[in-house]
């Protein structure tokens, strides 16, 4: 049951089939808080009362729209609480003069009573605390919102770092490696060093550093180096380059880039085959780029994989919309384009 409701209620602040009962029940909200204003002073007509309820609805509509949507995002949720506690208070402060005015206007007050002060104050005291509790909700909302993001964001990365533990470096990777470790010791002792050396380092990144939430982007492009030159080993004619432009020492997210590398490996023709890769660092933005050639017999390859389905998920959680990736699938070369900030 306890279980039931922690889904129901994130459910209802954040789903956006619900988007319409939240603002229904807002108004309704609303309306009862300001409902008393039909019941003010005697002297004042039935249809200035109706007018004076209209007016104080929409005043309050459009404060606790004006907190929720503007102040909370944009001042306390990102740290000036000072900012937002000195417009919360205008806003506030414009409210009362704007319900004295209304009180004068319509019931030709001709100066404050103590009847007037104390519907002041209470209606002042009311308006608080609403804009106090929709306060209150806006930060639960976005504290609740922060936790599926980081839930969802661990399930990604620990389900990108199963796949790429299970098939990117698979026992017959590995057998193959070794096997030409052990024909190349008997031919090359220093080629075949070389090459344990390269298999020690690429898996000692993929156990170890790629647990982090963070890695350099050097030893991520180090790391690519080392699995596209054991790849050259084993496959024989095989090209490969690797382009930088920029600062290479900024902090990405690990394993970003292996999906699309091997998906390039694995789809290079026999003969003629290459992987070219691109890194440019710019305006706090990188791009990246890895192009290889289509097989003779073209076929449009089939988007998806777990790989590339999980990049894709880390990206719209990591960066949200910002960022780009496209995939070009032409007839004599494949292309995947991909663009964040750092």
């Amino acid at each position: 049951m306890l279980n039931k409701l922690n889904h129901i209620i994130p459910d209802l602040l954040l789903k956006p089939r619900f988007r319409f009962y939240r603002h229904l029940s807002m108004q309704i909200t609303i309306a009862l808080i300001t409902i008393n204003n039909l019941s003010q002073d005697s002297n004042i007509s039935v249809g200035d009362r109706l007018w004076i309820w209209l007016l104080a609805w929409a005043i309050l509509d459009a404060i606790v729209y004006v907190n929720a949507c503007l102040l909370v995002p944009r001042m306390l949720l990102t740290g000036n609480i000072k900012r937002y506690f000195i417009s919360i208070s205008a806003i506030l402060f414009l409210m009362v003069s704007c319900n004295v005015f209304f009180y004068f206007y319509f019931g030709n007050v001709a100066a404050l009573t103590a009847e007037l002060i104390f519907t002041v104050i209470y209606s002042f005291s009311n308006i608080c605390l609403m804009v106090a509790g929709i306060t209150a909700l806006c930060l639960f909302k976005n504290g609740v919102e922060n936790k599926l993001r980081i839930e969802e964001l661990q399930n990604a990365t620990m389900e990108v770092e199963l796949a790429n533990l299970k098939n990117q470096i698979n026992p017959h990777f590995l057998f193959n490696m070794l096997n030409n470790a052990n024909i190349l010791a008997g031919e090359d002792t220093d080629k075949s060093s070389r090459l344990l050396g390269k298999l020690n380092s690429l898996l000692k990144y993929q156990i170890n550093d790629s647990s982090k939430k963070s890695v350099s982007l050097r030893d991520d492009i180090d790391f690519l180096n080392d699995y596209l030159e054991l790849e050259k080993t084993r496959r024989g004619k095989f090209n490969y380059t690797v382009k930088k432009e920029g600062d290479c020492d900024v902090q990405i997210p690990p394993l970003l880039f292996i999906p699309f590398v091997e998906n390039a490996v694995k789809h290079n023709p026999e003969s003629g085959s290459y992987v070219n890769l691109s890194f440019h660092i710019a305006k706090s933005r990188l791009h990246f780029e890895c192009e290889n050639p289509q097989p003779q017999l073209f076929h449009p390859k089939k988007t998806g994989g777990i790989g590339l389905s999980n990049v894709k998920r880390r990206l719209n959680l990591l960066f949200g919309v910002d960022y780009n990736l496209i995939q070009c699938d032409e007839k004599e070369k494949y292309t995947v384009r991909m663009e964040f900030k750092i």
